[in-house]
């Protein structure tokens, strides 16, 4: 290091970062995380500015080095705030095998081209049911869920019983879940009660398919009688492949990617859910409606399959700020087209269907639907 930078270090002090003595109690750890990258970034920029100012300085007057300092110090601050003035949101989702990960990609692209000072990020989750429970903890946090857990979340119900989710506010619609309960076809299972003693995979661990077919099989008195088998998805295909398991359940609007992917390969049968059964389960679960898989909707499933679909939203806290829950809401519908490109199921979305997802509507999507004219029943708006 030459003489005029060994002197300008001697005489100047680099400034504090801008948060020393900030109090870290009761922060997030994002915010934490936020605070720390600053800390560093600014860090950095002096060192580029002491061998800069050190290297092009040399031989001038000190006082000129010192306002040339501080003019790049100006400029450096300025570029550091614009740097870190997004807003960062969470989108958790579902397993990244599913559509619904696909489709929650498509939906934080569509997010941020219509509001580009929100970055999105996806996370891969367990399922609906985990990101429910997720909810209480989270800042920032979007998440999709199928209305029956929200309705059981709110009632304080079944795995929810703890209670704590009276902040959950409702986004938007996507498309609703359609169970699927398939079996190997050596297996010779032509029927749910022949499941009786098999080894079988409910749906993905934590996931809402998951939920729904133990409370199925319940409904239908042999859940005590089947091998139930909890794994997560991605283990499911090459259980099945593999001997392990007889079947398994999955979630998903049709076409699922796991079902074409073991339909493919290994000759499978799609279960068809009897109309007395289908009442029973309902009579519990009255947000459920008759759903048919179409023959040839899989290969070598040449026969309709009688199934039951379930809706499905995006979710928030009503501690979000209501300008972003506003402007994600309105960059996800002017920007639909992104997730029609994306997947088939895309040119599914409704926005008619927010009146059916069981939770009030947060005050900035509500403000977005005001706006464009949608009558918006009382029960939707948040009493608080």
């Amino acid at each position: 290091m030459h003489q005029g930078t060994v002197l300008w270090c001697k005489k100047i002090e680099f400034p504090l970062p801008a948060f020393t003595g900030t109090n870290f109690s009761g922060m997030t750890q994002n915010k934490i995380k936020t605070l720390t990258n600053k800390y560093y970034l600014t860090i950095i920029y002096q060192i580029i500015i002491f061998y800069l100012g050190g290297f092009f300085m040399k031989g001038t007057k000190f006082n000129s080095r010192i306002v040339f300092v501080l003019v790049l110090l100006v400029l450096l601050s300025s570029f550091t705030t614009l740097s870190f003035s997004k807003t960062r949101i969470s989108l958790k989702s579902a397993s990244s095998a599913s559509t619904y990960y696909a489709f929650s990609v498509g939906m934080s692209k569509a997010i941020m081209n219509g509001a580009p000072d929100i970055d999105v990020i996806v996370e891969e989750s367990l399922g609906s049911v985990a990101n429910v429970k997720e909810s209480k903890t989270r800042e920032n946090f979007v998440f999709t869920s199928t209305v029956s857990n929200i309705l059981k979340a709110l009632k304080e119900e079944g795995k929810f019983e703890e209670g704590g989710y009276e902040k959950i506010r409702t986004l938007w619609p996507i498309p609703g879940i359609v169970m699927h309960w398939l079996v190997r076809e050596d297996s010779g299972i032509e029927t749910f009660k022949e499941l009786v003693g098999k080894p079988f995979i409910p749906g993905g661990l934590g996931s809402s398919g998951e939920a729904i077919t133990l409370e199925l099989f319940e409904s239908m008195e042999i859940l005590d009688e089947v091998q139930i088998k909890k794994v997560s998805l991605k283990e499911a295909v090459d259980a099945v492949k593999n001997r392990k398991v007889v079947g398994f359940a999955t979630s998903s609007p049709p076409p699922s990617p796991m079902v074409v992917e073991l339909s493919s390969s290994t000759q499978i049968r799609l279960l068809s859910l009897e109309d007395e059964d289908f009442a029973k389960f309902k009579e519990k679960n009255p947000v459920f409606t008759r759903f048919i898989i179409l023959p040839n909707t899989y290969p070598n499933i040449d026969y309709p399959v009688k199934s039951f679909s379930n809706p499905v939203g995006t979710y928030a806290i009503s501690d979000l700020p209501e300008e972003i829950a506003y402007k994600i809401t309105k960059a996800f519908w002017e920007n639909r087209k992104i997730m029609e490109d994306m997947h088939p199921f895309g040119k599914f979305l409704n926005m008619e269907d927010v009146v059916k997802l069981g939770a009030p509507l947060h005050l900035g999507a509500l403000k977005y639907y005001k706006e464009i004219g949608m009558d918006i029943p009382d029960s939707l708006i948040p009493k608080n």
